[in-house]
């Protein structure tokens, strides 16, 4: 079922947000008969230190399990999950997979913005994280053509209309840090207007 949320905003906000708000990033959505197969979606501006985002709930019910340095955390809640076949960064065509939380004061986890993308080249995944659990915001970025930040190693795994994201690495501050999110469903990233 496709699901017009304000995904494609959002995602370029996770993007921007992942790479500390540097410029260039390029989001493309699938086509529809409103846009151009090329068309470039739009993007939201990140947020300026100190000033908050407000993030949807979502409707996908998605459970986040981690580990960062010594401190582990699972969280049952409801958010934003999305893939795309038909998606861009940085000039690579790329399927997309991207998961989003935030706002929600009984989670221990809260804020979460996760993008992999899966370069149709055949080239390595990528990966964009924000997270913040606690009081600090933990940042991995290793899409190409934009800020390097930390390291990790992305991982996607398809069941049935949903599917586990994971990614195993060392974030900016240099902690280890593992994290899975299961999401039950995977909704379509469809261009505004399509």
């Amino acid at each position: 079922m496709k699901r017009r949320a304000r995904l494609l905003p959002l995602l370029g906000w996770t993007m921007a947000a992942a790479c500390s708000g540097g410029g260039g990033e390029e989001m493309r959505g699938p086509a529809s008969s409103d846009t151009a197969p090329t068309g470039d979606a739009p993007r939201a501006a990140a947020p300026a230190p100190g000033q908050s985002m407000s993030i949807s709930q979502g409707t996908v019910p998605m459970k986040i399990t981690g580990k960062v340095a010594r401190h582990s955390f699972e969280s049952s809640v409801t958010g934003e999950c999305a893939t795309s076949a038909e998606s861009s960064i940085y000039d690579v065509p790329a399927t997309q997979w991207h998961v989003m939380f935030g706002g929600d004061d009984r989670s221990n986890v809260q804020h979460l913005n996760l993008t992999v993308w899966r370069p149709r080249s055949g080239a390595p995944d990528m990966v964009g994280l924000s997270l913040q659990s606690g009081e600090i915001t933990h940042r991995i970025a290793t899409v190409q053509g934009g800020e390097l930040v930390g390291s990790g190693t992305p991982g996607v795994r398809e069941e049935g209309k949903g599917g586990i994201l994971t990614v195993t690495g060392q974030d900016d501050h240099g902690h280890p840090i593992e994290l899975s999110v299961h999401c039950e469903r995977f909704d379509e990233v469809v261009a505004e207007g399509g």
